[in-house]
């Protein structure tokens, strides 16, 4: 032990916090026996792993959004202050008459300083993979969900008989035996599911690597395993439809589908080794759950990933554009992210660390930054273009679209496979909608309009999942210069049908760059290419609905038969006059 360390103020001063020193080292609370309100404890120093650390169990939970006011007690007249989720956890897992150890990441790391957090999320594996128990509290602030139905329901089940179909055989049992309607049952289990602790990012490590979970809320307790066992059983039986009355609904397929099955199966499928899976697997994956700071929606997952994981800095301190740079180069150096994924993993990550590409773009500093990484990408060559006569359809296709703002030249060598970036030139001037020129791509369905001094023969390359293409013009000299952009008019989904992709090589600004110009939106008008843009955002966000919880479900559905009804109201206008 090192020892403790605490301030010698005044009563009821605050706790000051002594550095950690070496690699392994970190703290652990040790909460002493007791009753009531007041709750009593000591923060140690301690070696991870070294002969003199004692037991100790990692408390998972929800932090809340309240101010920490609550007081804990140190000796020497000191507190810490927690939120008042967890002063209620510490009362609930106090015993009466003995001491025990815990660590409780809000209390044995520093929270005001970054670099003690970034020092100790690279040793979270070792700490929630070395506590003798991970105790999950399921609780927060605002929630008084009862369990304990719930509980007695997966335990019973879980432990019906010795067969793989314990889960199935007891349902039975019950509905057949004693005619019990298990409808209850199964909506107790769908709201423990629901809970808002399971949609926290950071627990999905902290239960992940566990060696033993124990769930509690209140007074009840269930091992996990007894969890992992019931999900494992749903899965493994998903055809069966004999879990629930068939009148009342099969409610254990929303139980299967909620973010505690998907966690309690990953820990049943991994259990061998819960730390194979890539960092770009695993941010597509669990992109849903939520965090506090922007960037632990990767940083909380880092001791999930394999061995390579320190190869990736982890530093709170970096900016945004360093920290996007870093994890980029993380995933395509270490991990060998196919090409194909690189731009929408991109995309992901901007949005999740809230980074802004025009905004960071415009500071050189950080433009730098983003420069000094080089990224392969696939662009889509959709064919040559063949310039055509007016007609209807062109017509037609200018009053839809918007003006599109001028576009830099950028050159590439393609003379190298990947074609690398050479450089960028001025901007083309403006064009306007009806000086487009309209032209179709030779063996396709594809027509459109181009806001560039287009030519037979040019090429049209796009990017994966953007709205625009560019226009490309082969030179002397094997090279190729995107010479502006244009609308497709085209039923056909691009993204589903399989083109000729030629890979590029380009810097990370000039890749950002790229990508605001394939889906920025017109300048003055509202065209219907952007009305669809706007749907599938609208359709983004109420898949989050579905994911997040139940209240933005109920505003869907709400605004849903708002539309239904207008709808009626317009055609029924429209057939009385």
């Amino acid at each position: 032990m090192v020892g403790f360390g605490r301030s010698h103020q005044d009563a009821g001063s605050a706790y000051q916090y002594q550095n950690l020193t070496s690699q392994n080292e970190f703290r652990l609370l040790q909460l002493l026996p007791g009753s009531g309100d007041r709750i009593d404890c000591e923060l140690h120093h301690y070696f991870l792993g070294s002969d003199r650390c004692p037991q100790y169990r990692a408390v998972s939970y929800t932090w809340g959004n309240d101010a920490a006011r609550q007081t804990l007690h140190l000796p020497g007249n000191v507190v810490i202050r927690v939120r008042k989720n967890l002063k209620t956890a510490l009362r609930s897992i106090r015993d009466p008459v003995s001491p025990c150890w815990l660590w409780i990441d809000a209390i044995c790391i520093n929270q005001i300083s970054d670099r003690e957090k970034g020092h100790q999320v690279r040793l979270m594996a070792d700490i929630y993979g070395g506590a003798n128990v991970v105790l999950a509290w399921l609780q927060s602030a605002g929630e008084n969900t009862d369990v304990a139905k719930a509980f007695k329901f997966i335990q019973a089940a879980s432990n019906y008989d010795d067969t793989e179909h314990s889960v199935y055989n007891y349902c039975q049992s019950k509905l057949n035996a004693h005619g019990e309607d298990l409808a209850g049952e199964w909506r107790s289990v769908l709201k423990l599911c629901r809970l808002r602790y399971w949609s926290r990012k950071w627990i999905i490590q902290e239960l992940v690597l566990a060696r033993t979970v124990v769930l509690q809320l209140g007074n009840s307790p269930l091992p996990m395993a007894d969890l992992e066992v019931f999900c494992s059983q749903l899965n493994a039986n998903r055809e069966v439809e004999g879990y629930l009355d068939i009148r009342k609904g099969a409610v254990w397929k929303s139980v299967l589908a909620s973010p505690a099955a998907r966690l309690a199966l990953q820990r049943s499928e991994g259990r061998d080794d819960p730390r194979s899976s890539y960092l770009h697997d695993l941010v597509v994956r669990y992109q849903n759950n939520e965090c506090r700071r922007p960037c632990d929606h990767v940083y909380a997952l880092y001791s999930l990933v394999g061995p390579h994981r320190t190869h990736l800095t982890i530093e709170y301190e970096d900016s945004d554009v360093k920290r996007l740079v870093d994890i980029l180069n993380f995933v395509q150096m270490h991990e060998r992210l196919n090409p194909s994924k690189i731009l929408s993993l991109t995309r992901l990550l901007l949005s999740l660390l809230h980074t802004r590409p025009e905004e960071f773009l415009q500071d050189p500093h950080k433009r730098g930054i983003a420069q000094s990484l080089n990224l392969i990408v696939p662009v889509t060559m959709l064919g040559t273009v063949e310039l055509q006569q007016e007609s209807a359809e062109a017509v037609a296709s200018r009053r839809s679209v918007g003006v599109l703002s001028p576009t830099p030249t950028f050159e590439f060598d393609t003379s190298r496979r990947p074609s690398p970036f050479v450089s960028a030139g001025p901007e083309e001037d403006a064009v306007g909608r009806q000086d487009m020129m309209y032209f179709s791509i030779v063996g396709t369905d594809i027509y459109g309009l181009a806001a560039c001094r287009l030519q037979n023969g040019d090429a049209m390359w796009r990017f994966r999942g953007t709205k625009y293409a560019f226009a490309v013009r082969h030179l002397p000299g094997e090279r190729a210069q995107i010479v502006g952009r244009a609308h497709l008019v085209t039923d056909i989904d691009l993204d589903g049908v399989r083109h000729r992709e030629h890979e590029v090589s380009l810097d990370l600004a000039t890749l950002l760059q790229l990508n605001l110009l394939a889906v920025s939106s017109p300048r003055n008008r509202t065209s219907h290419s952007d009305m669809g843009g706007r749907f599938e955002q609208l359709q983004a966000m109420l898949g989050d609905a579905k994911v997040v919880g139940r209240g933005r479900y109920d505003v869907f559905v709400s605004v849903t038969s708002m539309l239904v009804l207008c709808l009626f109201i317009v055609i029924l206008i429209e057939y009385r006059t």
